[in-house]
């Protein structure tokens, strides 16, 4: 398979933050201070009490999340007190998935290569890829650190503990807290040669998976808001399909700034794209368009996860959705867009592979992930949901999930492969949709 791959690559600093260390940060920060931002999150880290808020505000829930720098001062902060203990990873959803599609089988992998490449290229374990593009030029407009692109992302586990304003707080899920440094996937660059060599090739290309969107912030210092980034990029897939329009598209969602960008974005794509893949968190961020409430959703709720995915796609035509949570994975498919016996089959794959990445913190040689991933269990919660979501849908079993209809839509859903001390959480949403996507793409040209 060849696919082209943008938008966002960078450098990942994993840390641990664990009882002890986010304790130590709460004693260096005004207690009232402190209440406040809890209370009205700024959403983005400008000092060392926004980013101890958003870090408690998303271990208390276990939820996952991003926010960006907006401040080099802290952002040296951060670098001095966990860059050299962190472990350095490939980063950005682009990256991850380019990578994971390589190392898994893609025949090529065309890739939006911003930034300092050189420093990401050794970080990257696939074969196969052309970078379109070995760096962008620096103006007055990017920071000096800019080229670094790091994003540091803060591990929490199940059952942390620590107290915050008088209150104990245990950790109910292990997930990551993203403190973002970036001044060039926000602006969602596109490198002069992968436009060109998208545009010369895309007839040969079998499918697209993008993303980045998520990177892109309400204002810019030249006074315009994200929809002009966002058109530039929208306009590129748009033409794609007008050259190839067989060509499969893919958009991994992500966590947006507001809600409001966040619809804005999901309606626009909707109508272009063959699918948009999304964890529970961002599907809740889409509550404008289907109505259902967030607590069911971050609870895991398979039936009200269809409701939600169902009503997100009626609503603005979109074809496909791919949900992937920690315990079970979901596609929702319109007439014609797939088939069940497909679905199931990708993202058996997809689960696989990202079962075997959280085990070992590596991707394993595709003829080893069956072995990769012995002496792991099916999720009991995801078997679970998939109970309730057969007495909703009366589905039949196939090949470990089950499939049925709701609605005027083909619904699959399958547990996830369980790893209960994950080296990292970080990569696994980007793991699961690419390995799936992958798949998808072999068993579409297979079938035709």
């Amino acid at each position: 398979m060849k696919v082209l791959c943008g938008y966002n690559v960078n450098i990942d600093a994993v840390c641990r933050m664990t009882g002890e260390e986010i304790s130590d940060l709460l004693g260096m920060v005004n207690k009232e201070e402190l209440r406040e931002k809890i209370c009205e999150p700024p959403g983005e880290i400008r000092s060392l009490s926004d980013f101890v808020a958003g870090m408690v505000l998303h271990m208390q829930k276990g939820t996952g999340g991003e926010w960006f720098i907006n401040s080099d001062e802290f952002f040296h902060f951060l670098k001095e007190r966990y860059y050299e203990k962190s472990e350095i990873r490939l980063g950005g959803n682009m990256g991850i998935m380019a990578n994971v599609m390589s190392h898994m089988g893609a025949e090529q992998v065309v890739m939006n290569a911003v930034g300092d490449i050189n420093s990401i290229k050794p970080l990257m374990s696939g074969g196969n890829i052309v970078f379109a593009g070995e760096s962008i030029p620096q103006d007055g407009s990017i920071s000096e650190d800019a080229t670094e692109i790091i994003h540091f992302v803060f591990d929490f586990s199940s059952g942390t503990r620590f107290n915050v304003l008088g209150a104990e707080v245990t950790v109910p899920r292990e997930n990551r807290f993203i403190a973002t440094y970036d001044d060039i996937n926000t602006e969602l660059t596109i490198t002069t040669e992968f436009e060109e060599y998208s545009s010369e090739h895309v007839s040969e290309m079998d499918g697209a998976i993008i993303s980045g969107f998520n990177q892109l912030q309400k204002f810019y210092t030249d006074g315009f808001g994200y929809e002009e980034r966002f058109e530039k990029a929208y306009s590129q897939l748009r033409g794609w399909k007008e050259l190839n329009p067989d060509l499969l598209i893919q958009v991994e969602f992500g966590h947006f700034m507001s809600m409001g960008m966040g619809v804005f974005i999901f309606t626009e794509l909707a109508g272009t794209v063959d699918s948009i893949g999304m964890n529970e968190d961002e599907l809740v961020m889409l509550s404008e368009l289907h109505g259902v409430p967030s607590d069911m959703i971050r609870k895991m709720d398979a039936c009200a996860i269809l409701d939600a995915c169902v009503r997100c796609a009626s609503s603005t035509g979109l074809k496909k959705i791919v949900l992937h949570t920690r315990d079970f994975m979901m596609s929702i498919f319109g007439k014609g867009a797939s088939s069940p016996a497909l679905e199931i089959e990708s993202m058996q794959f997809g689960v696989m592979c990202a079962a075997a990445f959280a085990a070992s913190g590596r991707l394993p040689e595709r003829s080893q992930l069956g072995d990769s991933v012995t002496g792991l269990a099916r999720s009991e919660e995801g078997l679970k949901q998939i109970t309730r979501l057969q007495d909703l849908i009366g589905g039949e079993e196939l090949e470990g999930g089950v499939c049925g209809e709701y609605q005027e839509y083909s619904v699959c859903i399958l547990p996830t492969i369980i790893c209960e001390e994950p080296v990292s959480t970080v990569g696994l949403g980007d793991t699961v949709s690419s390995a799936t996507f992958l798949r998808w793409l072999e068993l579409s040209a297979a079938y035709q």
